[in-house]
C-alpha cells in the first residue's frame, strides 16, 4: 500500500505553497538552463479529463509543475491540488489509494485538480481513469493525465467515451522550427559576435511574433506572409541549420546553447554531449518494449528506415528487408508513429479518394535528433560525428528537411484521435515514377507541396496533377510565382506555419 508521506514528497507546494518552485527539481533544472521553454495551456474546466500525449523529454513534466505554481499564483488553494507520478506506483490499487487520499483530505472543496504524470507506467490505467469517472470524482474536478508511451495512451484512451475526455487530448512534440526561432533567438543573439547580425536577429523575431500563418486560408495567404519576413532570410537560414542539427527537443537545445554561451566560437556548429543521444534512444526503445515489442527487430526497423530515409518503399518490401513478417512490421511501425517517434506518408489513390493501403510509403523520424540518434545508435559512432556526415551529404539533408516539413504540417492540421495525419497528408506516385512530395488536404481543397532544398528551382520541378489546383515548391532561396506556383524557402514557409490548437 501506498505511504502517506510518498504522496506528500510529491506535493511540496502542501508545505512550501507557490514558494516550492525553489525546491522542486523539475522546475529547478529546468530554470537553470539557458532557457526556459513555454507551451501553450490548456484550460482545465471541471468535470473533464484531459490526455496529453507526447515522447520522453519533450518536457510534460516541467510543464505540469510549471501548471500547478500558476494555479497557486492565481489564488488556488496548494492544498487543493494533488500531482502523481505514476513511476511510483506498481498497480491500479496504489494509485486508487493516493487519489482517495486527497479527495478524503478534500472532502469537503468542490474545485480540486488532479494531475497524473506518465500514466501509462500503470497496467489498466485506463480502467482506472474509468472508475475516477464513475465515482463521481469529476463533479469536484478535473485530471490531466500524460503519458511517454503515447501508444498505449491513445489506444486505451479511446476506451473512454462519455467521460470527459472528448475533444481533451492535446500533443506534446519537440519544439516546431516557429517555436524554435521564437523561443532560441534572445540566446543566440548573445552567441553573435556581428553587431548588425545581432540587431537583425532582434528585428526578425519582433517581425515573426506578429506574423503567422496556417494553411486553411491557401498558399496565397502564405506568400503574402512570407514577403513580411523576406528581409530576414540570411537570419532564419543561420537558424535554420541550427535546426537541421539539434532539432526542437528542449534538452538538446538548452546544452547547445549553454555551451555556446560558454564558447569563444562564432561559427554554428558546435558538439554537444553525446549521453544526450544515448537517453533519447534509452526512452525510445525503453518505451517501445514496455509495450512487449523485441528491441532486436526495432533495432533492424530504425536501421532500414534511416538507410532508405526519403525514399519510396512498401510495408512488404521493408518486412522482407528485415527478415519478418508483414503483420509484424507494420505492428512495429504503427507502434512507433502513434508514440510520435516516426512519421508514415501513405500514398493517396484520387480515385478511390482514399490511401494506397499496399502502396509505397515514406517514413521520417518527427524531430532532426532523433535521426542523427538513431544513426549513432546504430553505428556507434559519437552523435556529433554522425551530424556531421549528414551535413556534408547535401541528398541526405534535403531528405532530412522533406521529413521536417511533412511532420510540419501535420502539426498544422492534426487534431488527435478526430484528424489523423493519413486523413489528411500524403505522398502522390504513378507507374511511371513521377512523384508529389506531400498532398494536403484542407476540407475538400487539395494542395501538393514539393520540397527541393537547392539552389536553382523552377515551376517544371513539381508535378501537376488536374485534382490539384494549389502547387508550393519549398526551395532553399527562391520567393516568387511562377506559372501558378509558388516557389518559397522552406526556413521562412517553417518559421510562420502555425501549430494546430491542440498542439502544445
Amino acid at each position: 500500500m501506498v505511504k502517506i508521506s510518498e504522496i506528500v514528497n510529491q506535493n511540496p507546494w502542501w508545505k512550501h505553497g507557490e514558494k516550492f518552485v525553489v525546491f522542486d527539481k523539475n522546475l529547478k533544472e529546468a530554470k537553470e538552463k539557458p532557457i526556459f521553454f513555454k507551451r501553450k495551456r490548456i484550460d482545465l474546466n471541471k468535470g473533464n479529463i484531459y490526455v496529453l500525449r507526447g515522447p520522453r523529454q519533450v518536457g510534460k513534466t516541467t510543464y505540469i509543475k510549471d501548471s500547478i505554481s500558476k494555479l497557486i499564483s492565481k489564488g488556488i488553494d496548494p492544498n487543493h491540488i494533488l500531482y502523481l507520478s505514476s513511476d511510483f506506483f506498481v498497480s491500479r490499487r496504489e494509485l486508487r489509494s493516493a487519489i482517495a487520499y486527497f479527495m478524503n483530505k478534500n472532502i469537503d472543496v468542490t474545485d480540486l485538480y488532479i494531475f497524473i504524470d506518465e500514466i501509462t507506467s500503470i497496467k489498466d490505467w485506463n480502467l482506472e481513469l474509468k472508475y475516477i469517472s464513475d465515482s463521481g470524482i469529476l463533479e469536484k474536478g478535473r485530471i490531466l493525465a500524460t503519458g511517454s508511451c503515447a501508444s498505449a495512451l491513445r489506444k486505451k484512451g479511446e476506451l473512454l467515451p462519455g467521460r470527459g475526455l472528448e475533444g481533451n487530448e492535446y500533443h506534446m512534440k519537440p519544439l516546431s522550427f516557429r517555436d524554435f526561432v521564437l523561443q532560441t533567438t534572445d540566446h543566440v543573439i548573445s552567441t553573435i559576435g556581428e553587431a548588425e547580425f545581432r540587431d537583425s536577429l532582434k528585428k526578425l523575431l519582433s517581425i515573426l511574433e506578429k506574423t503567422s500563418c496556417g494553411l486553411e486560408a491557401g498558399l496565397g495567404q502564405l506568400f503574402k506572409a512570407l514577403h513580411h519576413i523576406a528581409p530576414f532570410k540570411r537570419e532564419l537560414d543561420y537558424l535554420f541549420n541550427l535546426y537541421i542539427r539539434y532539432g526542437g527537443y528542449p534538452f538538446v537545445v538548452n546544452d547547445y546553447l549553454l555551451k555556446k554561451l560558454q564558447s569563444e566560437q562564432i561559427q554554428p556548429s558546435f558538439s554537444i554531449n553525446p549521453k544526450l543521444s544515448e537517453a533519447l534512444m534509452r526512452d525510445i526503445i525503453g518505451d517501445i518494449t514496455r509495450l512487449g515489442k523485441q528491441e532486436t527487430f526495432v533495432r533492424q526497423i530504425l536501421k532500414e528506415i534511416s538507410e532508405k530515409y526519403g525514399s519510396r518503399y512498401s510495408f512488404s518490401k521493408l518486412a522482407s528487408d528485415i527478415g519478418t513478417t508483414h503483420v509484424t512490421t507494420i505492428d512495429y511501425l504503427e507502434t512507433l508513429e502513434e508514440s510520435l517517434i516516426l512519421t508514415i506518408l501513405y500514398a493517396l489513390d484520387f480515385n478511390k479518394n482514399d490511401i494506397k493501403f499496399k502502396g509505397d510509403k515514406k517514413i521520417f523520424f518527427q524531430d532532426p535528433f532523433i535521426f542523427h540518434s538513431v544513426r549513432s545508435f546504430l553505428t556507434g559512432k559519437d552523435v556529433n560525428e554522425t551530424i556531421e556526415e549528414t551535413l556534408q551529404n547535401e541528398e541526405l539533408v534535403s531528405k532530412l528537411v522533406e521529413g521536417i516539413v511533412s511532420s510540419h504540417l501535420i502539426t498544422n492540421q492534426e487534431i488527435p484521435i478526430m484528424r489523423e495525419p493519413k486523413t489528411f497528408l500524403w505522398l502522390y506516385y504513378d507507374t511511371r515514377g513521377k512523384e508529389i512530395d506531400n498532398i494536403l488536404r484542407i476540407d475538400s481543397r487539395y494542395m501538393a507541396i514539393e520540397v527541393k532544398y537547392q539552389s536553382e528551382v523552377s515551376s517544371k520541378d513539381i508535378w501537376k496533377v488536374p485534382q490539384v489546383k494549389e502547387c508550393a515548391i519549398l526551395t532553399k532561396e527562391d520567393l516568387r510565382t511562377e506559372d501558378n506556383v509558388i516557389l518559397a524557402p522552406v526556413d521562412m514557409t517553417m518559421a510562420v506555419l502555425e501549430k494546430s490548437h491542440r498542439t502544445l
